[in-house]
């Protein structure tokens, strides 16, 4: 057929060459012609009029098939040095709090004012579910806390930005603590910012695995995330025992039992945060809080600290 008589018709419409040029390539491999035009700053794919149906067809499929191809890009991130800053701020208040409750600062008794107790908790002092996250049984417990509670957050921070975060920990470990409340016997009770760390790890997993899902990893790869979460909390949220104040080794002087490891905080701490993590990583776009909005995401969780601490010494 002489190609000056021949009728053309469009099949395709794309706003990048590249996206042209792949379904250009479709109908190369079917051996049906066709050719690329620029129309009003888009690229159009045109075809004989008697090849119109079958290319239309092609090209849909080829659609179908590559939905959500190439996976999106990852997005910045921020500076690392912020998130080890934020994560600084952290661990200078944990040893603050605990530096004032030996001493007895202000001339307050910090500890009994602030560990978790079920009892009192269930009775509406639900600030303790707060200050108890500031509050540590001996060095080693601090220790640890500091060491894992700046690993993750400045992780969870790369992640879904400082100030959020750091709001998460808050949230999550003061969630933690109240329900575990009351799930335990009214005797129960409980310091440490374990459940808040867990916390973290929770947004870290299942934010991790939503993103993995979206980006069509393999199963194994998605699914590398709750897995290593779960190793996680199982070495390093079980076991313990009970803090006896009788204990003469004890280094420091406690008229109250104190659970040294409280698994079921720990789990619920991760739990809350799995279920915001999640809430985080279902949306396909990426997180583009500006810096203004994490500080004062950031703030916000200082404030409600400093404000469960002032329920605490009213």
């Amino acid at each position: 057929m002489d190609a000056r008589t021949t009728t053309w018709i469009e099949v395709s419409r794309s706003g990048t060459r590249r996206r042209a040029e792949e379904h250009a390539l479709v109908l190369e491999a079917l051996d049906i012609p066709s050719g690329i035009a620029n129309a009003g700053g888009e690229f159009v794919i045109i075809v004989r009029l008697e090849d119109a149906v079958r290319a239309r067809a092609e090209i849909d499929k080829f659609d179908r098939e590559n939905l959500g191809w190439p996976p999106p890009s990852e997005p910045p991130q921020p500076s690392i040095w912020r998130g080890v800053n934020a994560a600084a701020v952290y661990a200078g208040l944990l040893l603050l709090v605990d530096i004032a409750r030996r001493r007895g600062s202000l001339g307050l008794d910090w500890w009994h004012a602030g560990y978790a107790d079920a009892r009192l908790i269930q009775h509406g002092e639900w600030w303790r579910s707060l200050t108890a996250l500031c509050l540590h049984a001996d060095l080693l417990h601090l220790a640890g806390n500091l060491l894992f509670g700046v690993l993750f957050g400045v992780m969870l921070a790369q992640s879904i930005g400082i100030g959020l975060a750091w709001l998460g920990f808050v949230v999550t470990g003061g969630f933690g603590n109240w329900v575990n409340a009351w799930l335990q016997a009214p005797s129960h009770t409980s310091v440490g910012a374990s459940t808040a760390v867990f916390g973290m790890l929770g947004i870290q997993v299942a934010s991790d695995w939503l993103r993995r899902r979206e980006r069509h990893y393999n199963l194994f790869r998605r699914w590398a995330p709750i897995a290593m979460g779960v190793a996680l909390l199982a070495w390093l949220g079980g076991g313990g025992r009970p803090v006896d104040p009788n204990d003469a080794r004890r280094t420091f002087d406690l008229d109250v039992p104190i659970q040294r490891i409280d698994v079921l905080a720990h789990v619920l701490g991760f739990g809350a945060g799995a279920c915001l993590g999640a809430l985080l990583g279902w949306r396909r776009e990426p997180l583009a809080w500006s810096a203004t909005t994490q500080t004062a995401l950031a703030l916000t969780a200082l404030g409600l600290v400093a404000a469960a601490w002032l329920a605490a010494f009213r």
